[in-house]
């Protein structure tokens, strides 16, 4: 892991999820009682203290009884840094 490049991107995710978990009105330990999870785990993601693969984002979205694609459904702003603005014409 790159941390300088990947800790923001874990931060703001983490926080997305965290919010879709409060609009749920799930406590970390309901959420972990309906996947599988720790409670540890769903803190560390929500808190961008862990990386965390694919598996462990379909259990989150498994959790909150969401489609996964609708946990990505924001527009974070990092990916602004994967599309580089149009350079100007001379």
């Amino acid at each position: 892991m790159n941390e300088e490049r990947d800790l923001p991107r874990l931060q703001e995710i983490g926080s997305h999820l965290r919010a879709l978990r409060k609009a749920s009105r799930l406590s970390q330990d309901q959420l972990a009682a309906r996947c599988d999870l720790t409670k540890s785990n769903i803190s560390n993601i929500e808190n961008g203290k862990k990386d965390f693969n694919f598996t462990t984002f379909l259990e989150y979205a498994k959790g909150l009884k969401m489609h996964p694609k609708d946990l990505l459904n924001k527009e974070f702003g990092f990916v602004k840094s994967f599309f580089p603005p149009e350079q100007e014409e001379l």
